[in-house]
Parts: structure tokens; sequence; C-alpha cells
């Protein structure tokens, strides 16, 4: 049974206040890693165009090596020869075969962040359902046709996903955490007395531990499993949102 609705308080006080060091949401999905991107991966960005496109052959380089060889062969010399740059250029960038790998990383949430926001991803107002469903299935629609998405899932399963590399990614959930969190404007009368905070950081862990389900045991994604994933994160709000 549908429950009644409660508003809440926009200053942060109630559920909020027991999780005070939440991140401050972002104004735009699109702009989430910016701070992120800061810490980790390349460590500048290219100011010119033709070293934009030296950049972009560097990465394509990373990907292809990460599908034909997985990253224990990723090195700055493998990758440099591949994509026709000297290793002096890529130390202008990148401090080791880390960093390397973070910049995939990185990459990858800023194109799952851009296509969240023309989606609309939003648990705000009564039309949450379809926005909360948008932002799934552009996740999935990332997941299966990202660009070089192939070699981030590669990346993703490894061993080499450690250290920084998860440092970003939690940095990232919990950034989009905040930034939904903070749209949210009701909650259901019976819905569980727990922080809203925390309330969207499940709801990303949901998510996440879809992902890894739908794609460790087939490489295209499970279509039964990714339609799990769907349902279950939606099934998952309806016990708070009205």
């Amino acid at each position: 049974m549908v429950g009644a609705v409660r508003h809440l308080d926009t200053a942060g006080s109630g559920r909020d206040s027991a999780l005070p060091n939440r991140p401050r949401a972002s104004v735009r999905l699109r702009d989430l890693m910016m701070p992120i991107a800061q810490d980790a991966g390349a460590s500048r960005k290219p100011l010119q165009a033709r070293s934009q496109e030296k950049m972009d052959r560097v990465l394509a380089a990373t990907h292809d090596l990460l599908i034909a060889s997985g990253p224990s062969t990723i090195t700055t010399t493998a990758v440099a020869a591949r994509a026709g740059v000297s290793v002096g250029w890529m130390y202008n960038f990148f401090d080791d075969r880390e960093s390397l790998l973070e910049e995939v990383l990185i990459q990858g949430l800023v194109d799952l962040d851009a296509r969240w926001d023309e989606v609309g991803f939003s648990l705000s107002g009564a039309d949450w359902r379809t926005t909360a469903a948008a932002g799934i299935d552009a996740l999935i629609d990332f997941l299966l046709t990202g660009t070089g998405i192939a070699g981030f899932r590669v990346l993703w399963f490894s061993s080499e996903f450690s250290g920084r590399m998860v440092q970003v990614n939690r940095a990232h959930d919990d950034a989009v955490a905040a930034y939904l969190c903070n749209g949210v404007s009701a909650l259901r009368a019976d819905a569980p007395d727990i922080p809203l905070y925390l309330m969207a950081q499940t709801f990303i862990g949901v998510l996440d531990k879809g992902f890894d389900i739908a794609f460790r045991a087939d490489a295209n994604g499970d279509e039964a499993a990714l339609a799990e994933l769907r349902r279950a994160a939606l099934a998952y709000l309806e016990t708070f949102l009205e």
C-alpha cells in the first residue's frame, strides 16, 4: 500500500543530520568528476589541439592493449609505442602506469555522467520513477555501448583495479549519491527511518553490484542480470519515495 507523503526539511535537519559530512552535490551530473580528477589520472590536461590529439591516441592505445593483453601488460613504454608518441611526452602527463589506468577509469565515468545528465537522472518530484529508470537504462546502455567501455570493463574486473582507482570510484559513487539525495523532496510516511544519503548510497551500491553480476560471468552482459539490476534498484527506491 502506498503511504502518505512526508515532505523533507531542505535545511538539512532530521534524517540527514546523522551524516553531516556528506559531499556537496554538484549542480550538474556531468561536473561530478571535475574535483575528483584533480587528484588522480593525468597530472594535467592538454591545452593545445595537437596535444589533445596525442592524448586521444594514448587513451585509445591503452584501451586496445587492455582488451588484447590485459592490465598487467600496460606500461608507459608499450602504450607510447602503440600510440606513436614518445615516452618523454607521456611523462609530461602521466606520472606512472597507475595514473594512466586511472585516466581510463576517469574518462569512462565522465562518459557515464554525461549520459546521466542527458536523460535527466534524478530522484526528484512525483515523476521520480521515470527519471530514475532513465538513469538505470543509461547506465546499462553505457555498459553495453560506451566509448572504450570494453577496456574499462577489463580494468574493472582485474586485480589492477585497486588503490587509487578504488578511491576514485568510491568518490564518484559518493558524489552521485549526494546529487541524488539532494534532489529528493518527499518520502513515503512509512519509509525506513535512515538518512537519505545512506538510502542514495545503497541505491548506487545496488547498481554497482548489478554491474558486477551481469558482466563478471558474461563479457557482453547477461540480459537477465541486467533486467534484475533494473527491477531491484527501482523496487528499493519504492520503499522510500512516493
